[in-house]
């Protein structure tokens, strides 16, 4: 039997089409047994002196957020939808702590709720990082403008470093996290300050393809060359 992953898909704000691209990328994938976790960042109005006219009360957007969790949840049991009651910001160290220590499931795989997967993405991962017993797998990405034309393809094929691994791209086992620490909030780049703290004392592979498709509101992360 395949184990069943964990996929953490944090949110704040974001535009319904983006988390249902996401999650029908998700829905597809021919790697079905997988729980989603999706997270959703505490507004940062609530509970706000900042925010008078309606004290204590997520912002619209958040709502909008909230009641599409609770659709996706109620229509597939393979998702579940949690949202913090406060805001950690610094792009999703928060709610992806939250999935993780609120789990069990020893392989662990992320999707930011702009990017979404092709089809065989968490098989890849599956079928390489079970084969080679190693801690950490990723594979490669497709980046696209904000008009969603593909302006960059890349393929990292070697030990992961800054700039060529993206938080969507990896699959790994929990204990890493237990042995090195969990998400830290960093301005920029926290899938590398995770990552950095693993290589290259752990056993590492690629899937040799790209299965990943990233949507560029930044450059984080994404090196083009």
């Amino acid at each position: 039997m395949k184990e069943r992953i964990l996929v953490v898909m944090p949110t704040y704000h974001s535009p319904k089409d983006w988390l249902d691209r996401a999650s029908k990328s998700l829905k597809a994938q021919t790697h079905p047994d997988f729980h989603c976790m999706v997270v959703k960042d505490g507004c940062r109005w609530a509970c706000s002196a900042l925010y008078s006219e309606r004290p204590c009360l997520e912002c619209d957007a958040c709502q909008e957020t909230v009641e599409y969790g609770h659709q996706l949840a109620k229509e597939d049991h393979r998702f579940s939808f949690h949202r913090l009651p406060i805001h950690l910001s610094g792009s999703g160290w928060g709610p992806r702590n939250f999935a993780i220590l609120n789990s069990d499931e020893d392989l662990i795989a992320y999707l930011d709720d702009d990017n979404w997967y092709d089809e065989d993405h968490l098989e890849s991962l599956y079928r390489v990082i079970t084969a080679t017993k190693s801690d950490l797998a990723y594979t490669g990405t497709r980046l696209f403008d904000t008009n969603l034309k593909l302006v960059h393809e890349r393929l990292h094929n070697a030990l992961p470093e800054a700039g060529y691994i993206d938080t969507s791209e990896m699959m790994h086992r929990r204990h890493l996290i237990f042995k090195f620490g969990g998400w830290r909030y960093v301005p920029k780049c926290s899938d590398w300050d995770l990552v950095k703290r693993w290589v290259p004392d752990i056993k590492w592979c690629h899937t040799g393809k790209i299965t990943l498709n990233f949507y560029l509101r930044d450059n984080c992360g994404v090196h083009r060359q």
